[in-house]
């Protein structure tokens, strides 16, 4: 029986399938947009006008054009009915400052946007519509782009435990392209070089290397919304100007707006953030820090590199001469070494090389981030090491790893005085003066070269500007590494003159480690590869004679043949 029932059904579907087969398609309904694209789609990418395949994919892909262009008739005249009251004094506005060649969509954007309207009108870039404004203000497609093209934007990235979502840094472009304009900027009235200024904070540059967590432009002058979960999103259609008490900048509201990412933070702390130079402060300190840094940094670094390049010439004319001469080393002085530095010293400077190195590598790309030239390189070096934060992390163990060397050479010194060991030949004194006297003089080609003891005036010169440096950028390192605290107990001036001092010092640092020291260390033509007692400990005879003749001379009772 249900066999003969299937068959049956077989038997009636197949001619209505059939006909259903020979019956014309049926026509696709005519999209109601298309009388409009007949005049105003766009053709070519530089050509102006509507891109139907953007639209489509946009989130108004759904609407109608009359939808936003409302009064319009397509086909028909562009011929509109007058607007009245505020509509009439926007659409106005617009045209007046020719803000948009169809300011009457703009009136469609409350159909939808209502709220968001309302708070944009409200906001300080609604304020062009109002007043007497000298240049027209933002429109919704300056931050969200072409109207016909706009996607919906991919959220933002949540931390584990955050109770705040920093807000988009395609926003934040946009935000520069009107606040970094020059020539807008000077029109409008605008606080100038808020963009350069922005770039060049910490969260600039974090922002700049592709941190997902550093605040920008909405987080801190957007209103803010908590959502269901309790967690505070940025809201950069309420942008307030800094002189509303209601503003997130106003005032001790600052405090508030930093305290999202920064918890405790106080009023101290909270003027760090702003669109100032930390040189140009309410104190003369920072900017007096910052001149003598510069000035410190530049005739260092002039005087050395000028040493530098005297000593090379000196090397290569002592070679050619010593060839002429026809000496060469002795075997047996080559044979014999001196301990120059033991175990603990040797670990206490591989323990500073080490930190060092990681502390230029992690630290001097996101310095950089600042400027515009640097951006890409910056974030290429730190994605080496997982990105800013992670960057930040090895940053801080370094740190540790320098403090640890210096603990570890200070408590040294304490055991070897305390035996009475302490050697105290690294102490700058008078001889060293005439030392750098007769060392020009030799590099001139003027004189021979000094007899230096177990230390020259360079080497010495290399430990305490370590000692310096120690003290530098240990101190004002702790101050960045704890901002909040300290900006509890120390004044304004201290927490921005770290930031200079920080900055400077490592730049000095690593300027001279890479021009000077390795010069001395590794490049030197006499020494190249390197100077093989940092990893042994000790220093042949020749060499010994060569670079230390007055320790030499000392050790083994022979004087050198100056010719």
């Amino acid at each position: 029986m249900r066999s003969k029932t299937l068959l049956l059904s077989l038997l009636l579907t197949l001619p209505m399938a059939a006909a259903a087969a020979d019956a014309p398609a049926t026509a696709a309904a005519p999209d109601p947009n298309q009388a409009c694209l007949d005049c105003h789609a766009a053709s070519k990418p530089d050509e102006s006008g509507v891109r139907p395949a953007e639209f489509l994919k946009s989130v108004h892909g759904s609407f109608g054009c009359t939808d936003c262009h409302a009064g319009y008739q397509a086909p028909g005249p562009h011929e509109l009915p007058p607007l009245e009251g505020a509509d009439a004094a926007m659409v106005a506005r617009y045209d007046a400052l020719k803000a948009s060649p169809a300011p009457r969509a703009y009136l469609a954007c409350a159909n939808c946007h209502g709220e968001v309207v309302e708070q944009l009108a409200s906001s300080v870039h609604g304020q062009w519509l109002k007043n007497d404004a000298k240049v027209a203000g933002p429109t919704c497609a300056s931050c969200h782009g072409a109207i016909h093209e706009i996607t919906q934007a991919a959220p933002e990235p949540v931390r584990a435990g955050a109770t705040f979502v920093p807000g988009s840094r395609a926003v934040s472009k946009r935000c520069e392209k009107c606040h970094g304009d020059a020539a807008y900027v000077e029109k409008a009235g605008l606080k100038p070089d808020v963009v350069v200024t922005f770039h060049d904070s910490i969260h600039g540059r974090l922002v700049n290397t592709g941190s997902a967590r550093a605040p920008a432009c909405v987080d801190f002058h957007g209103a803010t919304e908590k959502d269901a979960k309790g967690v505070i999103h940025p809201n950069a259609h309420l942008i307030l100007a800094k002189t509303n008490p209601a503003s997130t900048v106003a005032g001790r509201n600052r405090m508030e707006t930093c305290g999202r990412c920064h918890a405790g933070a106080n009023e101290n702390f909270a003027k760090l953030i702003a669109h100032d130079d930390p040189a140009h402060g309410e104190s003369k300190i920072p900017h007096f820090l910052h001149v003598v840094f510069s000035w410190l940094s530049a005739l260092t670094l002039i005087f050395f590199a000028g040493h530098v390049a005297l000593d090379l010439v000196a090397e290569i004319r002592h070679k050619i001469r010593m060839r002429k001469a026809g000496h060469g080393h002795d075997p047996a002085k080559e044979a014999q070494f001196v301990q120059r530095f033991d175990l603990h010293q040797r670990a206490q400077h591989w323990l500073m090389l080490v930190g060092v190195i990681l502390l230029g590598l992690t630290g001097w790309p996101l310095r950089g981030a600042g400027s515009p030239e640097a951006i890409e390189t910056s974030r290429k070096i730190l994605a080496l090491f997982g990105g800013p934060h992670g960057a930040a992390l090895l940053h801080r163990i370094a740190a540790v790893m320098i403090i640890v060397s210096g603990a570890y050479h200070l408590l040294y010194l304490v055991l070897h005085g305390a035996k009475r060991t302490l050697a105290f030949s690294m102490l700058p004194g008078p001889r060293d003066v005439g030392e750098i006297r007769d060392n020009i003089r030799y590099m001139l080609g003027l004189g021979e070269r000094p007899a230096y003891g177990k230390y020259s005036y360079l080497e010495k010169f290399d430990y305490w500007a370590v000692f310096w440096g120690m003290i530098m950028m240990v101190g004002t390192g702790f101050v960045l590494w704890f901002p909040v605290f300290f900006a509890k107990y120390a004044p304004y001036w201290v927490l921005t003159s770290a930031q200079i001092i920080h900055g400077e010092e490592a730049t000095l640092a690593l300027l001279f480690l890479f021009v000077v020291h390795f010069y001395n260390a590794h490049l030197k033509p006499s020494i190249f590869p390197m100077n093989w007692v940092w990893l042994t400990g000790k220093m042949s005879h020749a060499m010994l004679e060569e670079e230390h003749r007055g320790q030499y001379e000392e050790i083994t009772g022979k004087k050198k043949d100056p010719h």
